[in-house]
C-alpha cells in the first residue's frame, strides 16, 4: 500500500482560492465539465478551466524522472431549487498519473503553495482572487469566506508496481452555498523512478452531503 508524507515546503509559486456564494458563472475558458442531477432537481456541475499542463525536462537530468507545472481552474457550480441552501459539498482536486512499471522507491512529489483566501462581502469586490474577464465570474453581491486551506506542503506519494496512482492535491474541502472554484498557478509536479512513457490527467470532484457525486477528467497527457 502506498503511503502519503506531507511535509511543510516553502514554494516561491502563487494559488489562489475562492468561494463564492452567488449566481456568478464561470463558464468562459472551461477545458471539460460533468454534471448530474439530484432527485430534487438540483444540477451539480464540476469543471476545470484553463488547464495548462508544462512539461520540461527534469533537472536531475535522469531517463527515470519527469517533471511538470500546472496552471488552471477547477470548482463546482449548483444551480436548481436548493441551491442556496447546500452545505457540506466537498471538493477534491487531483491527478491520475499512468506509467507502465515504477521500480522500488518510486515516487511523486507535488510542491503546492498556500491555499490563503480572503473574507470581504459587499459589491463589486474586485479583490482579484479569480478575474473577473478571465472566467466570467461575476462577484457582485457575492460574499467571499476565507480561511487558510492548506499550507505550503510537499506531498510526497509512493507508486504503484504498476498502473495508475492518484495524488490528490486538495482533499475533501468543504463549501457550503451554489459555488466553489479553485485557481492554482505553478503546482511543481516530479515522478521519479517510473519506467516507460508517464501520463497525467488532471480531475476534480464534488460530493454533496447527500452522496451524490460528480467527477470530471481532464485530457490525459504525455509527460
Amino acid at each position: 500500500m502506498s503511503k502519503t508524507a506531507v511535509r511543510s515546503s516553502a514554494v516561491g509559486a502563487v494559488a489562489l482560492l475562492a468561494v463564492v456564494l452567488g449566481g456568478g458563472t464561470a463558464s468562459a475558458g472551461v477545458d471539460n465539465t460533468s454534471s448530474i442531477t439530484d432527485v430534487k432537481g438540483n444540477r451539480i456541475e464540476v469543471f476545470q478551466a484553463d488547464t495548462a499542463i508544462h512539461v520540461f525536462p527534469p533537472l536531475d537530468s535522469s531517463p527515470l524522472s519527469v517533471e511538470f507545472f500546472h496552471d488552471g481552474v477547477a470548482g463546482v457550480k449548483i444551480d436548481g431549487p436548493d441551491a442556496a441552501s447546500f452545505t457540506g459539498t466537498k471538493l477534491t482536486i487531483g491527478y491520475q498519473i499512468g506509467y507502465p512499471i515504477a521500480l522500488t522507491g518510486a515516487t511523486v512529489v507535488l510542491n503546492s503553495p498556500g491555499l490563503d483566501w480572503a473574507i470581504d462581502s459587499g459589491t463589486d469586490i474586485g479583490i482579484g482572487l479569480i478575474p473577473d474577464p478571465a472566467l466570467g465570474v461575476d462577484f457582485t453581491n457575492h460574499v467571499i469566506l476565507g480561511g487558510d486551506i492548506i499550507p505550503s506542503q510537499e506531498l510526497d506519494v509512493d507508486l504503484a508496481p504498476g498502473g495508475i496512482t492518484d495524488v490528490a492535491l486538495l482533499e475533501d474541502q468543504t463549501f457550503d452555498g451554489p459555488e466553489a472554484a479553485v485557481r492554482l498557478s505553478g503546482v511543481h509536479g516530479y515522478v521519479q523512478g517510473a519506467i516507460g512513457p508517464v501520463t497525467i490527467r488532471p480531475y476534480a470532484k464534488a460530493v454533496t452531503s447527500n452522496g451524490d457525486t460528480v467527477v470530471t477528467y481532464g485530457v490525459p497527457q504525455r509527460l
